[in-house]
């Protein structure tokens, strides 16, 4: 059974791709630091039927996130696709926010990201496939008063996702990313989780050389 692994697991943009890609036959294995959490994710995706396990991590730190992936590769194997979605947010008027509480974001939006990368692309690489996905942010796009650490880790993440693009250019490696600009409501039309699925299996199946690096959504 092929797997996706999807990093940063939640009720939301996580468990939609989880949905749409468990209901198309793929194993799923979610990834966060609650293992409460996860256990009641994994329980939904069981109950529709689609097969799901899950490791506990905290990506902010390299040597969990790593420990976790291996966990995941010894009893499922590699992944055909990884989804990095893992985010963090302060919600504060940027001049009552500290610098502290950027940073500390930043390590969850995009250190987890690098590391992640540094871990898993070089194996991608060598066997010349693998689709790695991100997803990104409307506020990478233009920053906001009230939403600074997010909108600051969305604009780095992206700027890091087109750097690795660099880097494999000329190989089948597909590393995309997802801009979503709007807040994800399941009562929305558009920004629903289910919709946002979508975007991300139209991204996995696009050949080489007819692939999309980005999509402003």
């Amino acid at each position: 059974m092929k797997l996706i692994v999807i990093i940063g697991a939640g009720p939301g943009i996580s468990q939609g791709v989880a949905r749409k890609f468990g209901n198309k036959g793929f194993k799923i294995a979610l990834l966060a630091r609650s293992e409460s959490k996860l256990k009641g994710l994994v329980n939904d995706l069981k109950l529709e039927g689609i097969e799901a396990i899950y490791a506990v991590c905290d990506v902010a730190d390299e040597v969990s996130l790593k420990n976790a992936l291996s966990e995941i590769r010894q009893s499922a194997g590699h992944a055909e696709m990884i989804l990095y979605n893992a985010a963090a947010v302060s919600v504060k008027d940027i001049l009552d926010q500290d610098w502290e509480s950027i940073k500390s974001n930043l390590d969850i939006s995009v250190g987890g990201y690098f590391n992640l990368m540094k871990a898993v692309l070089p194996y991608c690489m060598a066997n010349n496939t693998g689709k790695l996905f991100v997803t990104g942010g409307g506020f990478a796009l233009q920053g906001d008063p009230q939403w600074t650490s997010l909108s600051v880790g969305k604009a780095a993440l992206r700027n890091l996702v087109q750097a690795f693009q660099k880097r494999v250019e000329g190989t089948n490696v597909h590393i995309a990313q997802l801009t979503v600009c709007g807040y994800v409501n399941p009562q929305d039309e558009k920004y629903n989780p289910d919709a946002i699925a979508e975007q991300y299996w139209k991204l996995f199946n696009q050949k080489p050389g007819e692939s999309d690096h980005e999509i402003i959504y």
